[in-house]
């Protein structure tokens, strides 16, 4: 309007407004298209042609028009690169189109977009096509005008597949520009186009700021085109624009009604009727649609809450599944697998074995564990269990796999490994697990016996191997314990299950019988007292050492009345001796820290005494250092209440356990009795002497008798002598022995003469 009268200036800024915005829109869509990846990549590609393609045509066209001033040369060849821009966008919605198929095949959406296209070719063939087939110019002229409408309507096509499913695939703000560019495009066309038929057409006319306008547009499109991301979980919100897009069919359904009764509704009034009735239908029809789209809205938006909570359930019950799976083979105590575990890894373990190399099966038990259990109670005992676990589960490889079995109990598995690796590898397991514990300011000592059974060579299954990793282990408790063995044909153990029935049978058929071992005066060199070990006739089996079943026992419970029938034979024997004149003689008993924990414990040793007559000044009661870490009031109100009876207290094996020195001044001790460890090293580890001598000047010092065991020489015996020990045992004078045998080393001392070494 400015420069209206200027139409150079109006050409040339026109013009270059063209080129500036093609160029700016080309830029834009390449970068789009270097930019993003994924769903129509090539969409942006071939609208940066198009617009690339008018940008040619422009360039050409100026340049015959302002420069060469041959119009006839223009009227051609710039159009075929305008028509190309709108090829170029059709098969870019073509592309498109491809990828959002699955919205648009649909009887629905095909006969709406029949009705549009209808309208719209109606109105093409009425103002632009039929003008421009019969106008008088050449047939390449007529060609080439008319190929504008017939592109944009696949343009229209495609814009309408676009409008219904755009939010599949693009934001709102590139939906709405890139509809707003196609659709000011077509209308500019379409402009165009009339103009030509009509003859109308100059330089500057209206369409030309559309075709600028359209093209920023779409090539704004791309600055905001973000790639959408597919969620698994979909946001609940009403569907907005229904309205405008149910219309569309019967919108251009009521335009062509409407010129249908402009140019006709003087010839045929009816036709005015005829609209309304149009009108009104259509207005039902679109009330109709919206109310269905409220309710499948509804329906959805129920479904998406159904499988939510559905999602919800799933997964919670999953979870539920996976911790039920989780419990059933894992250890709850330590968080190590079980032993249902390990019996699945260790068979897919034997069916994927390949190779020369062994399957190793380790069987772990710890020693002296109960003893813990029973003082510190089962908090402690758990504590200890997982650290345990955390020292095993270090010393393997990751595809090496420690469980727990229960109680004390552990089992690896080991693929792939040799004899000798294994041993090298039970080696540092024993090492690690040797190292003391902290448990709650406690310093614990426990030790491992490991057996170990190998595939194929022991076994071709979990449970031959479970049962010869067992026997090799047992093997190692017999054997004093702290070790490992590997299981060899040569082993050979009775099922724990027939032992245990053989224990209790025998406890009824009264097999046990007590030994004796003489203990003898460093001082006056004669038989002071003696210790009662239990042994077991065993009907076919000879007598029994101790070591082969008292853990076992110890682990049923068969302690506690073994314990008392000890006893209860010791005080039986102490008043025999007493008839016989052995007046002065203590019978020592051992106490299991399970029977001294017995709730009934006091009250079962008042029922023997008054049963058998015995003297309690005659009767020696031996405790671990166990004791000391149980509850110490109880403990100490017990051993108190003993020794108001008259008993005698010993504390056995010290030097071994887990005694305070704080605990061990408040008990009532009579005496201590050091532990053969230390006497059988005295010659050979000066540590060893240099303990056994503080022990002695600290029982002096606490105002305690001192005892020796396991003295076997005469060197061991002048050590103790030197340090002024009060007593000693051992083989040096005597094994353990029964009754009788016993019974002639005493009434030989009392008749006068010097006890002899018995097994010198």
């Amino acid at each position: 309007m400015i420069f209206q009268h200027k139409q150079t200036f109006l050409d040339w800024g026109g013009v270059t407004f063209q080129i500036i915005a093609c160029l700016t829109s080309i830029a834009w869509l390449l970068n789009t298209f270097f930019k993003h990846k994924g769903t129509a990549k090539s969409f942006w590609l071939m609208l940066g042609l198009g617009i690339l393609s008018y940008l040619i045509g422009t360039l050409i066209w100026t340049y015959h028009e302002f420069v060469l001033k041959d119009n006839g040369v223009s009227l051609n060849l710039p159009g075929m690169f305008w028509i190309s821009q709108n090829g170029f966008y059709f098969i870019a919605l073509l592309v498109l189109m491809n990828e959002i198929r699955s919205h648009l095949l649909t009887i629905r959406f095909f006969l709406d977009m029949l009705i549009v296209m209808s309208v719209a070719m109606t109105f093409n063939w009425i103002f632009i096509m039929n003008p421009l087939i019969h106008h008088k110019s050449t047939l390449v002229f007529n060609l080439t005008d008319l190929m504008y409408p017939i592109l944009d309507l696949g343009v229209l096509v495609g814009v309408l597949s676009f409008f219904v499913a755009s939010n599949s695939i693009f934001n709102k703000p590139t939906s709405f520009l890139l509809i707003s560019g196609f659709l000011i495009q077509i209308i500019a066309d379409s402009i165009f186009s009339y103009l030509k038929v009509m003859g109308m057409y100059s330089v500057g006319s209206v369409n030309e700021p559309l075709w600028i306008l359209s093209i920023m547009l779409i090539g704004l499109s791309g600055i905001y085109h973000v790639p959408m991301v597919t969620k698994e979980t979909r946001v609940k919100r009403p569907k907005k624009g229904m309205l405008l897009r149910h219309s569309i069919p019967y919108v251009s359904v009521l335009f062509l009604s409407i010129y249908v009764i402009a140019s006709t509704y003087k010839t045929h009034p009816i036709v005015v009727g005829l609209f309304f009735c149009i009108l009104l239908v259509i207005l039902r029809q679109l009330f109709t649609l919206l109310e269905n789209d409220k309710l499948v809205n509804d329906l959805n938006n129920l479904n998406e809450d159904l499988e939510v909570k559905v999602k919800e359930r799933t997964d919670k019950l999953v979870e539920m599944v996976n911790s039920m799976e989780h419990l059933a083979y894992h250890d709850v105590v330590t968080g190590l697998p079980n032993r249902r575990f390990m019996e699945k890894r260790l068979s897919l373990a034997i069916e994927n074995k390949t190779g020369k190399r062994k399957i190793a099966f380790m069987l772990l038990d710890l020693d002296r564990f109960k003893h813990i259990n029973d003082s510190l109670g089962h908090s402690y005992g758990d504590l200890l269990l997982k650290e345990v676990g955390q020292r095993l589960v270090q010393c393997l490889k990751p595809n090496e796999v420690v469980c727990r079995f229960g109680g004390d109990e552990y089992a690896l598995l080991i693929e792939n490994t040799s004899v000798q690796a294994l041993e090298n590898r039970a080696s540092r397991i024993l090492s690690s697990l040797r190292e003391t514990y902290v448990i709650e300011g406690f310093e614990l000592h426990v030790t491992p016996s490991i057996g170990v059974s190998l595939f194929p060579d022991h076994g071709s299954d979990f449970e031959a191997l479970l049962m010869k990793a067992d026997t090799a282990m047992y093997k190692v408790k017999e054997k004093g314990k702290n070790h490992f063995m590997i299981y060899s044909c040569s082993m050979s153990m009775e099922p724990m299950m027939e032992l245990e029935s053989s224990l209790r049978k025998g406890l009824d058929r009264n097999e046990f019988l007590l030994y004796y071992q003489p203990q003898i005066s460093l001082i006056k060199n004669e038989i002071v007292g003696v210790e009662a070990l239990l042994r077991w006739d065993r009907p076919g089996h000879g007598i029994v050492p101790p070591a082969e079943f008292i853990p076992l026992c110890e682990e049923t419970g068969l302690i506690v009345p073994l314990g008392e029938r000890v006893l209860l034979e010791a005080c039986k024997q102490s008043v025999a001796w007493r008839k016989k004149g052995i007046f002065d003689l203590r019978i020592a008993v051992n106490i299991s820290s399970l029977q001294f924990q017995h709730n009934d414990f006091i009250e079962s040793v008042a029922r023997i005494i008054k049963e058998t007559g015995a003297n309690p000044n005659h009767i020696e009661l031996e405790i671990t250092e166990s004791i000391a870490m149980g509850p110490i009031e109880n403990n100490l109100a017990k051993l108190s209440f003993l020794k108001q009876m008259g008993f005698q207290i010993a504390m056995d094996d010290f030097g071994t356990g887990y005694s305070s020195l704080h605990y061990l001044s408040q008990f009532p001790i009579d005496r201590l009795k050091i532990d053969r460890s230390f006497i059988s090293s005295l010659e050979k580890s000066e540590k060893d002497a240099a303990i056994v001598r503080l022990i002695v000047m600290m029982a002096k010092g606490l105002n305690f008798q001192v005892l020796a065991e396991g003295v076997e020489v005469e060197a061991q015996k002048a050590f103790l002598e030197d340090i002024r020990c009060d007593e000693f045992q051992g083989y040096l004078f005597s094994c353990p022995v029964c009754v009788e045998e016993c019974e002639q080393l005493i009434l030989k001392q009392i008749r006068g003469s010097e006890p002899q070494l018995v097994n010198a």
